[in-house]
């Protein structure tokens, strides 16, 4: 029998500019103390440029008159995203200007994120994601592997809609790759390669030309050889997948080795495998992603389906969910929920007492809810406090997409948003009917 399959394992964490980890990022941000006087700035940009050109178009031509006395102003960005924030800060400066401690905090806070895009902000970026309030003295900014839809918003707590959505769509997957010979588990976040783990069969037995087994014995030692290499190569998988908690497993290879996995597999690897592709192992890491990423998209809309049949589940009269934006709020509020589940195009109006804390949906109050101070309570865009209470209280987000291919009949016996309890804890979910 085939004894020590496995020669070697490699285990390499790759470099990256990019920033990967942005479920950290998320909850810090959600945690930041809310800023009423000099309110938060978060930009999402879509990092692509238009045409093959990501910097400025040429500076504009002067005349010989001008070149004294008139200094070169660079020519506008060539990334569409970039000349929407400008004009969008442009906005903001004038609409909380001329002074005042708004007024100086946005002013900072745009210099220094034109700054960063300019000086800072790594080329490989295709997305980004800055959150600033100078007065707090606030500054983070995300260089994302992937875009996220251009927005500029203003208010008293950081908006993490956009990143939410790409932490929530793009999760971090594993593919492995694998033949009779070697085999490579790489984790893929944002589209980029962050850890990897390498594996290289000991080739036993080995074919000899002359005096060595008969074809048959040697066939017999080879088919041992591989399914001892599969066995290894599943434990690795097995212990890579939960120490780093990845949850979705695209396996790649010849149908040798695939077969030979499969049996291979613990139980609990089973169920987080969401497609089988054939790869051939010299692949490149743009090969891999582009023909792992529609299986990825795929299980994401999976999960958006069995999301809605959950809620449509709990809408009985035993308490397993309630619907409705204020009941949603209310489940945030009290730390009851686990997840939180919103179409990617719902937006509402809401308001906020941060002093108390207290929420609520509609516009803002003329007299205050709770008996407190009217001037504390500010208006919110209720998609953002949504996610930022489900983060700030430990629940996930999940968010649907509009166009998912999910039952019409599922939407509409669905009101606008809702909450489920399941097995003790609660699940929160808020829910906008298109």
């Amino acid at each position: 029998m085939a004894t020590e399959p496995i020669r070697r394992v490699r285990e390499q964490s790759h470099e990256t500019a990019l920033d990967l980890d942005i479920r950290a990022m998320l909850r810090h941000l959600a945690a930041l103390p809310p800023s009423i006087d000099a309110p938060y700035v978060t930009v999402a940009l879509d990092w692509q440029p238009d045409g093959g050109d990501p910097g400025r178009a040429a500076t504009p031509e002067i005349r010989p008159s001008e070149r004294r006395s008139t200094r070169p102003e660079p020519g506008p960005s060539r990334r569409p995203s970039r000349q929407l924030m400008e004009r969008e800060l442009e906005v903001l400066l004038a609409d909380h200007g001329p002074r005042g401690a708004a007024f100086d905090s946005l002013s900072a806070d745009a210099e220094r994120i034109a700054t960063y895009l300019d000086e800072e902000l790594d080329p490989s970026a295709q997305g980004v994601f800055i959150v600033a309030c100078d007065a707090l003295g606030v500054f983070e900014p995300l260089a994302l592997g992937l875009p996220v839809p251009t927005r500029v918003a203003v208010g008293p707590a950081p908006a993490l809609s956009a990143l939410a959505w790409l932490d929530d769509d793009h999760p971090t997957y594993a593919v492995l790759l694998a033949d009779q010979h070697e085999a490579t588990l790489s984790l893929i976040t944002q589209a980029t390669l962050d850890q990897s783990v390498a594996l290289d069969s000991s080739e036993y037995p080995r074919k000899q030309q002359q005096g060595g087994w008969s074809q048959r014995r040697f066939q017999a030692r080879a088919d041992e050889r591989v399914a001892a290499f599969a066995r290894g190569i599943a434990e690795e998988t097995r212990q890579a997948l939960d120490e780093a908690e990845v949850g979705m497993l695209i396996v790649a290879g010849d149908e040798v080795i695939t077969s030979a996995l499969d049996p291979a597999f613990h139980q609990t690897v089973t169920d987080r495998i969401v497609g089988v592709l054939r790869l051939d192992i010299g692949a490149t890491q743009e090969e891999i992603v582009a023909a792992a990423m529609p299986l990825v998209a795929q299980a994401e809309r999976d999960r958006e389906t069995e999301a809605v049949a959950a809620l449509e589940d709990g809408l009985g009269g035993d308490g397993a969910a309630a619907v409705g934006p204020d009941d949603t709020l209310t489940a945030l509020q009290a730390g009851q929920a686990a997840t939180l589940v919103l179409v990617d195009d719902f937006s509402g109006q809401g308001w906020a007492d941060y002093a108390l804390p207290l929420h609520g949906v509609g516009d803002v109050p003329a007299e205050h809810p709770a008996g407190g101070d009217p001037s504390q309570i500010v208006p919110v865009a209720l998609e953002d406090e949504l996610i930022r209470l489900a983060i700030s209280t430990g629940a996930e987000v999940q968010i649907v997409h509009s166009t998912s291919p999910i039952r019409a009949v599922d939407l509409d016996e669905i009101p606008d948003a809702c909450h489920r309890n399941i097995d003790g804890p609660a699940t929160a979910a808020g829910w906008h009917r298109p």
